[in-house]
C-alpha cells in the first residue's frame, strides 16, 4: 500500500471516497478529476444537506462537519474550509448542486467533454450554470491546494509505516522477524493469530509441537504438565488430533472491505461515527476479524454489525488445539497476477507446521477495473499460468497433508441487478442519488473498481460476467490437471454466490448481502451466511477435506478456558 493510497483515504475519511485505501488500485485513471472530485461532491454534499437537517447555515455546517472529525484529523478539514469554504457557501447559498460547486472550485473537471454528476443536475439552465462553473474554476488563483496530510502529527507515523512496510502484506510490528505480531492493526492480529511471545520467532502461531511444558510454543493457549502422568498437555490433548490451522489467500472480498455507511450519511454523521476511523485506516478499511475465512470475534465497533461466522471459528469449535491458527492474507484489489508475484510470499507457514486449510479466492479484479475495455481483463490463459505458479509456491512451503479450496469468480450481475433502483446512502435524505446514477459516476471518472458489472450498460455487464465465467473453467482445468506434493486441491462454486441464492430463496432480497457503500462488496450478514453456504458446500460434496472432532475439547475448555483469548 502506498503512501498515495494512505492520503487518499485519509483525505477520504472526510467523505469515504470509493478509492479509500486502495481498494481498486488497478485500472484506474482519474478522469474528470478523479478521486478529488467524488471526495469534493460528497462532502458538500453531505455539508449541504446537513445545513438543511440542522436548519444552520452551509458555514455553520462546514465547521459542524470538521468537528465530527477526530481532534489530529480537524486540521486538514480546517485548512479545506479556510481555502474553499467562501467559494463553496457562495454557491451553496445560491443553490448550485454540489457537482457544480466542485466544478466551479476545479475539484472535478470537463476534461472528457461530460461533465460527471452524482446528484441531479438542476432542472433549470444546467448548461449556463455549468458554464459559468467552470469560468469560475479557470478564473480562481491563489488556492494552496489539497494539504498535505501525511504531515498532521496523528496521521504522519501511519504514513511512514505504511511507507516502510505498507507494500509487503507482512505485520508491521514484529520484533521477532516470525511473521506474527502482538498489535492488533497492520496486519498484525487482526489478520493473524497473536504472537505470544514476539522475542521469540521459535514461538507462533501454528508450530508443530508436543514440548510446551513450560512455554505456549504455538500460542493456543495449551501449555504445562500433567502431574498425573508426566506429560505435556499439547502432546495429550492435540497430537493425532487432526490440528489444521486456518487462512484465506484473496482479495477484498476475503479481506473484508467495508466502509461505515454513516460516513456518508447525512443524518447519521457524529463523533461517534468517527471514534474508529484511525483503527479502520490501519486495517486498510477492511474487516478481517470479522471475515468469512478469519473472523474470530464479535464486533465492538460503531461503525459494523451483524453476525459473525467463519471457517476458521469452525475449525477451532472441532478441534480446540487450533486457537488461534489463522491468517488472513487478502489485499483489497488483489488479481492473480499480484498474487502469483508478491502476495502468496507474506503467507507464514513452513513444512514443519500443522497442516493447513487455505481458502482461495480471487472473486472479481482479473475481469475489473475502471477502464472501459476488455484489454485489461486477465485472459484465461494467464490466469491458468497465474494460479499455477501460485499453488506451486504454496506446495514449496505449506506442511504435508494440507487443504486448498479454491473459489471459482461470482456472476457479479447481481449487484446492478438488485441494487440499480435502490438509493445510495449519500442521497437517503431526498432519495435522489440511485445506485445506477452512482455507478454511472464512478465510471464517468474511471475510478469504479468494475466498470463492467457496475455499469448501467447491460452489454457490458454479460461481457464481464462471459469472461468470469471463462475464468472459472480455466481454474476448474487447472485443478483437474495439476497434483501438488503437499496438499490436495478442490474447486468449488463461488460460497456467496451460494448465500446470495439460498437467501433469495427463503424470502430476503439480494441487496440485503451487498455493502451499502461501495455497492460491490458482501456485508456483515453476507459474510456470516457465506461461511455457512461454504460448510455445508463442503460437507455435501467434499466431506473428506473436514477435520475430525477433538475428543479432549471439553478437557481443553475446563483447564484453560479462553486459552489466552485473541
Amino acid at each position: 500500500m502506498s503512501v498515495h493510497a494512505v492520503q487518499l483515504a485519509l483525505f477520504s475519511l472526510l467523505v469515504c471516497a470509493p478509492r479509500g485505501l486502495g481498494a481498486w488500485p488497478f485500472g484506474v485513471s482519474d478522469q474528470n478529476g478523479g478521486t478529488k472530485c467524488v471526495t469534493c461532491a460528497l462532502v458538500t454534499g453531505l455539508v449541504e444537506q446537513m445545513s438543511e437537517i440542522y436548519n444552520i447555515s452551509i458555514a455553520e455546517s462546514l465547521s459542524r462537519f470538521c468537528k465530527f472529525l477526530p481532534t489530529g484529523l480537524q486540521e486538514a478539514c480546517v485548512v479545506l474550509v479556510d481555502n474553499y469554504g467562501p467559494e463553496v457557501i457562495e454557491m451553496l447559498e445560491n443553490k448550485e448542486t454540489p457537482d457544480i460547486v466542485c466544478l466551479g472550485i476545479g475539484m472535478c473537471t470537463k476534461a472528457s467533454g461530460e461533465v460527471c454528476h452524482l446528484f441531479p443536475l438542476p432542472s433549470t439552465h444546467a448548461k449556463e450554470r455549468i458554464e459559468a462553473a467552470k469560468k469560475r474554476a479557470a478564473t480562481a488563483e491563489g488556492r494552496v491546494g489539497f494539504p498535505d496530510l501525511c504531515n498532521i502529527p496523528v496521521v504522519k507515523p501511519i504514513c511512514e509505516i505504511f511507507e516502510r512496510f505498507g507494500n509487503d502484506h507482512f505485520p508491521v510490528d514484529d520484533v521477532d522477524g516470525d511473521d506474527f505480531s502482538d498489535l492488533h492493526t497492520f496486519r498484525g492480529t487482526s489478520w493473524r493469530g497473536k504472537d505470544c511471545s514476539d522475542v521469540d520467532a521459535a514461538v507462533h502461531p501454528g508450530r508443530h509441537t508436543t514440548d510446551d511444558a513450560f512455554v505456549d510454543t504455538n500460542c493456543n493457549g495449551i501449555y504445562g504438565t500433567n502431574p498425573n502422568t508426566g506429560k505435556t498437555y499439547e502432546s495429550e490433548l492435540c497430537e493425532g488430533t487432526g490440528q489444521m490451522g486456518t487462512a484465506v489467500l484473496g482479495d477484498s472480498v476475503g479481506a473484508h472491505f467495508h466502509i461505515p455507511p454513516q460516513w456518508v450519511t447525512s443524518k447519521d454523521i457524529s463523533v461517534e461515527a468517527f471514534q474508529d476511523i484511525l483503527f479502520i485506516l490501519e486495517n486498510e478499511l477492511d474487516w478481517p476479524m470479522l471475515s468469512s475465512t478469519t473472523a474470530y470475534t464479535n464486533s465492538t465497533w460503531s461503525g459494523i454489525s451483524g453476525p459473525v461466522d467463519s471457517t476458521y471459528l469452525r475449525m477451532r469449535e472441532l478441534n480446540r488445539c487450533n486457537h488461534r491458527d489463522y491468517q488472513n492474507i487478502a489485499v483489497n484489489g488483489a488479481r492473480s497476477g499480484a498474487m502469483s508475484e508478491d502476495i502468496v510470499q507474506s503467507f507464514a507457514r513452513n513444512k514443519t507446521d500443522n497442516p493447513v486449510f487455505i481458502v482461495f479466492e480471487l472473486v472479481g479484479n482479473d475481469v475489473c477495473s475502471g477502464h472501459p475495455d476488455i484489454d485489461h481483463m486477465t485472459t484465461p490463459q494467464e490466469f491458468y499460468a497465474n494460479n499455477l505458479k501460485t499453488f506451486r509456491y504454496l506446495d514449496a512451503y505449506i506442511p504435508p497433508g494440507s487443504i486448498v479450496i479454491a473459489n471459482g469468480l461470482v456472476d457479479g450481475r447481481i449487484l446492478f441487478d438488485s441494487l440499480h433502483d435502490r438509493i445510495h446512502p449519500i442521497g437517503s435524505y431526498r432519495n435522489d442519488v440511485t445506485y445506477a446514477a452512482f455507478y454511472d459516476y464512478l465510471n464517468c471518472l474511471q475510478i469504479s473498481p468494475c466498470f463492467g458489472w457496475m455499469n448501467t450498460n447491460e452489454t457490458w455487464r454479460n461481457v464481464t460476467t462471459e469472461r468470469a465465467m471463462e475464468l472459472n473453467q480455466a481454474l476448474r482445468d487447472l485443478v483437474s490437471n495439476q497434483t501438488f506434493n503437499n496438499f490436495k486441491i478442490y474447486y468449488i462454486d463461488p460460497p456467496v454466490q451460494t448465500a446470495i441464492n439460498q437467501w433469495v430463496a427463503q424470502g430476503g432480497e439480494a441487496w440485503q448481502l451487498i455493502e451499502p457503500v461501495d455497492g460491490f462488496h458482501p456485508n456483515q450478514i453476507g459474510n456470516a451466511l457465506t461461511t455457512a453456504s461454504f460448510w455445508e458446500l463442503m460437507q455435501s460434496t467434499i466431506p473428506e477435506v473436514i477435520p475430525p472432532v477433538n475428543p479432549h475439547n471439553e478437557e481443553i475448555a475446563q483447564l484453560f478456558g479462553d486459552q489466552g483469548g485473541y
